[in-house]
């Protein structure tokens, strides 16, 4: 198992800035010697919902207790990168910030996935009653990997201790036809009989590996 940095970013306030912070950025993970793996940090494929064509990171750590270390005691990180010029990272941007722990190699290169930051429900017990079993029989029936559908083990930033999803699927194509299919938004999605905004706001986006 590894940790996982999984980050959505919401806004940038100060562009300028955060561009040099990236720049920061790229000298803390070379100098970390493999430490911090950006196995994925770009724009996503596909939006929806809520989901914002915004920079979306995937930073990989050999654990769990590394991933969350470098982001909430590692002044390389604060000082370094995110506080260089002196100011809180929420003055520059808003990102949903969660680290989880997932298996290692779940990432394949040409595989799509499905990236879901739940930010709020509004109607749980209908997501939990009437969406949620209907979601697992659309697992059960082979449509994608499961690899994480719980709250993070810790959210900082905007991040929400909410469920963050992560789904395989063959290719990126496969990925963006399974959320445009009737399969999924009218048996799962639609099977408590009321839009899915009205049970949960989620940051759904796709990206490649």
């Amino acid at each position: 198992m590894k940790g996982y940095w999984v980050v959505a970013v919401q806004d940038v306030i100060k562009p300028d800035t955060w561009e040099q912070v990236l720049s920061s950025w790229g000298n803390y993970v070379e100098q970390s010697n493999g430490v911090v793996n950006p196995i994925s940090f770009g724009p996503p494929k596909a939006v929806y919902e809520s989901g914002i064509e915004k920079t979306t990171a995937v930073i990989e750590f050999p654990s769990l207790d590394q991933a969350v270390h470098a982001r909430t005691e590692d002044p390389d990180y604060y000082q370094g990168v995110i506080e260089a010029d002196g100011t809180p990272v929420e003055n520059k941007v808003i990102r949903d910030f969660r680290i989880i722990e997932v298996e290692d190699g779940w990432m394949k290169p040409g595989h799509g996935y499905w990236l879901v930051w739940v930010r709020e429900f509004k109607d749980k017990d209908s997501w939990l009653e009437k969406v949620m079993p209907a979601w697992q029989e659309y697992v059960a029936s082979g449509a994608c990997k499961v690899h994480h559908l719980k709250p993070p083990h810790m959210a900082v930033e905007d991040g929400r201790m909410l469920p963050f999803a992560l789904c395989e699927f063959p290719s990126l194509q496969d990925a963006i036809n399974a959320r445009n299919s009737d399969e999924y938004n009218k048996d799962v999605l639609g099977a408590a009989g009321k839009p899915v905004e009205e049970m949960a706001i989620r940051d759904f986006r796709i990206i490649e590996g």
